[in-house]
Parts: C-alpha cells; sequence; structure tokens
C-alpha cells in the first residue's frame, strides 16, 4: 500500500474507506460529539454508512477547516521547540489489515510522532496542564498501535502558543480499542449495521408526532387484526381435517406449493462469492413507542 499519498486529497479519502483511521476511532468508541455540516453529531452508523459508500462522507466542519488551515502553523511552531524535523504521513498497521493513521507529523528517522491539535481554549488550558482531553486519547492509541511506538507527542496550538504533551502507550486502553474496531470492521464485511444512538435520530414537533401517532395505531389495529386471522384459519384447518372443502358460500382449497432451497447448505457454492450476486440494498423504516 502506497504510504506517500497526500492527506485531503480525493485519493486519500476513497483509500481511507478502505481502513479505520485514527480519527475514526472516537466515533467509533462513541465518545466523539462532533458536529458534521448539517448539523448532525457523527455516529458509528454515519461512519459505517461512509464507509461502505451508502452515503457521501461529510465529516468537515468549521472546526476541522479551522485546524487543517493552521496545521502548517502548528507544525513549524512544533519543531522550532523540539528542534525535530517533521511531515505529514499515511501509515498503516503491519497485523491489522484494515487499520491506518493519517499522522500530522513523523520525523525522518520514523521514531516519533506527533498529533497537532489547533483547539479551543477550554482544551487548550488543559493541555498545560498535561491532560490529553477524552475525546483525543482513542486516536492517539490508535496511532501508536499503527506506529508500533510506545510514546507520541500530543502538541496543543492555540492563538501562537504550542504546548506539548508526551502520551504513552496504555496496554489495557489498546487492547479494549482493538476489540471495538474489530467490532466495527465486522459490521463493513458482514453489511450490518451497527445500533443506533441517540444523535442517530432528530428531535420533531407536534405535526410529526400526530401523523406518527396515527400510523402506529392502525399498524396496531392491523397486528391485532393479523392475530385474529391466524386463530381463524388455524381453526378452519383443523374443521377441515385436511380436506378441501366447500359451504354454501366459500371454497376451502388445499394447495401443495415447493419449499425455498436453503442455498447455504449447498456444498458446490461454498466456494462462490455470492456477495457479487446481491442487488442494491433498500431501505426499511419502522416505528416504535417511546412508551414502555
Amino acid at each position: 500500500m502506497n504510504n506517500q499519498l497526500t492527506q485531503g486529497t480525493l485519493e486519500w479519502l476513497k483509500m481511507r474507506n478502505n481502513y479505520i483511521g485514527a480519527s475514526d476511532s472516537p466515533v467509533i468508541l462513541g465518545i466523539a460529539k462532533w458536529k458534521l455540516r448539517d448539523g448532525r453529531i457523527k455516529t458509528p452508523y454515519i461512519l459505517w454508512q461512509e464507509k461502505l459508500g451508502l452515503v457521501e462522507a461529510n465529516s468537515k466542519s468549521s472546526a476541522t477547516d479551522h485546524g487543517t488551515n493552521m496545521e502548517a502553523q502548528a507544525r513549524s511552531a512544533y519543531e522550532a521547540m523540539t528542534g525535530d524535523l517533521v511531515a505529514p504521513e499515511v501509515i498503516f498497521h503491519k497485523e491489522i489489515p484494515y487499520m491506518m493513521a493519517s499522522l500530522d507529523g513523523l520525523t525522518i528517522d520514523k521514531k516519533l510522532a506527533v498529533e497537532i491539535k489547533c483547539i479551543n481554549i477550554e482544551d487548550h488550558e488543559l493541555a498545560k496542564k498535561g491532560i490529553i482531553p477524552e475525546v483525543y486519547m482513542p486516536q492517539l492509541q490508535h496511532q501508536m498501535m499503527c506506529l508500533g511506538h510506545d510514546i507520541i507527542h500530543y502538541f496543543s496550538y492555540n492563538s501562537g502558543e504550542g504546548v506539548l504533551v508526551e502520551v504513552k502507550k496504555d496496554d489495557q486502553y489498546q487492547a479494549m480499542l482493538k476489540q471495538k474496531l474489530a467490532a466495527f470492521w465486522d459490521f463493513i464485511t458482514s453489511f450490518t449495521p451497527p445500533p443506533l444512538t441517540e444523535d442517530d435520530y432528530i428531535e420533531k414537533g407536534d405535526t410529526w408526532d400526530a401523523i406518527a401517532n396515527d400510523l402506529f395505531r392502525i399498524k396496531q389495529i392491523i397486528k391485532n387484526y393479523s392475530l385474529q386471522k391466524e386463530l381463524l384459519e388455524e381453526k378452519l384447518r383443523e374443521l377441515s381435517e385436511g380436506i378441501s372443502c366447500i359451504s354454501n358460500n366459500y371454497r376451502y382449497a388445499k394447495v401443495v406449493k415447493k419449499g425455498s432451497i436453503d442455498y447455504s447448505s449447498i456444498p458446490e457454492l461454498f466456494e462462490v462469492d455470492v456477495e457479487k450476486y446481491r442487488s442494491k440494498p433498500t431501505e426499511a423504516w419502522t416505528l416504535y413507542s417511546r412508551k414502555v
């Protein structure tokens, strides 16, 4: 895999959909509350859709734009502070094929990496105290996993001031992260959506609620009639004693149909990639009551 991809290019963006990047980790863990351009919070479900190409990637916001615009200046400040020359680089985990990281800076000898954050004053003040905001820890540990390093530099940059915090490898945290990333990758490879979170829903008003209430009521009526239908059909079959019947008003005929084929049990198909024969995904909507 080419690790000389230029970050932010179309080629780089397409490539990222085939991997779990370091910036995906906080989303997968559910601790990131990053707003997208459309105002929604990026959730594991939205990320899953992006990875599969079901929706266009919608990750940029005014905050990410600011960080991108200030990154070169912040990198220069880091180099001036440490004396180390660093350059952006895309790297891949040596053993886990779906893990990658787009580093803000890596030294020429590949021994030290830096994650640059051009962040708000609150998070910058935490950096002055040597504290890493929780939302950035998955990204840093993810990067160290891909690098195989025991430390990484976190560089907070705000209003021309840089603060450097050395972050160490956390074996327990990385084990947890590895497990979560593997589960998310299974969602992708099996085309199974991850569970929805509260952030996947948008709040609606009275008009929407009234229509939903009418629909839910009708669905309940249909469900009740379906249960009655099944009971009556069962009773009529019992009275028919397995024979087609006729009365003054009705005919009741017994019809035998072919059974369906269980394709998963056909040995000849075990080595066949049936996924290429799968039709396009379809949408289904389900209405639930929030009242227990």
